[in-house]
């Protein structure tokens, strides 16, 4: 009975632990920089594809990093 209550003890540890991992965010809590979508880039993008009949649908938008 102990060795069921210790396995279940660490199967839920192991389930909350992920839930401290930090975010973009908090890695940049210290800085003044932020995280924005590169514009440039996605007007580039979509700029050379739309002459060749291409719809760019973008899932993930490419980031910088920029200074506020």
């Amino acid at each position: 009975m102990v060795t069921a209550r210790k396995c279940l003890a660490l199967a839920a540890a192991s389930l909350l632990l992920p839930a401290c991992a930090s975010t973009d965010t908090a890695a940049l809590a210290g800085s003044k920089a932020s995280i924005d979508t590169d514009i440039a880039y996605v007007l580039a993008v979509e700029q050379k594809a739309k002459p060749a009949g291409v719809r760019v649908v973008w899932v993930h938008p490419p980031k910088k990093r920029g200074e506020d």
